[in-house]
């Protein structure tokens, strides 16, 4: 490697080193206002805005020449939202293969995933009950990619008012399509959630 190419790379992660200082202090601003929001909704709102800033922060810091390093951003992500399951209750775990996604797509899955995980740990796990938040991570022999989240929680009635209504699945779907994806959901007994796509 010359020295050109050597100072290239440095200042190449210089640069992502400081894009990602950039999107966790926006994360950080947002979860304090959070704190000083009136109403719960807001707060509520504001701590989701929190969370996923902060997902594509972390997702900064394993971009590469080739394109992003999802796994290792995944590996990242695992004791932070480790920490959002609360002592005694959801574990996350993960069970992935190795893959390079482009930057856009790696973006918009960080977000399903942000969400999807965000969902089970909310959703799955009240009155004290503890279990295992799987995310996995395989490809196909037709060079399709399955990402899914799969939770032994209390599992939800899709056809309830409230699941009818949950931002989350929208935006989960919306964002599918940007990775030509197909996107499913099971939700009895358990929610599994599962999206092939490609990259």
């Amino acid at each position: 490697m010359t020295d050109d190419s050597r100072l290239d790379d440095a200042r190449a992660a210089e640069l992502r080193h400081r894009t990602a200082n950039t999107f966790q202090l926006m994360s950080a601003l947002a979860r304090m206002r959070s704190q000083r929001a009136g109403e719960p909704e807001a707060r509520r709102q504001l701590v989701w805005m929190a969370d996923a800033i902060g997902s594509l922060g972390a997702l900064e810091r394993h971009r590469r020449d080739e394109g992003v390093d999802f796994c290792a951003y995944l590996e990242e992500m695992i004791p932070v939202w480790g920490r959002r399951g609360g002592e005694g209750r959801a574990k996350v775990a993960l069970e992935v293969e190795p893959i390079m996604a482009p930057d856009q797509a790696a973006s918009t899955l960080a977000l399903i995933v942000q969400e999807l995980v965000g969902n089970a740990l909310a959703h799955g796990y009240g009155e004290g009950r503890s279990g295992v938040v799987r995310i996995c991570l395989s490809s196909n022999e037709a060079g399709r990619y399955e990402l899914a989240v799969i939770d032994d929680g209390c599992g939800f009635d899709p056809g309830s008012p409230a699941a009818r209504e949950r931002f989350g699945l929208w935006f989960v779907r919306s964002l599918a399509a940007q990775v030509r994806g197909d996107f499913k959901l099971e939700t009895r007994p358990s929610v599994t959630a599962r999206l092939a796509f490609s990259l």
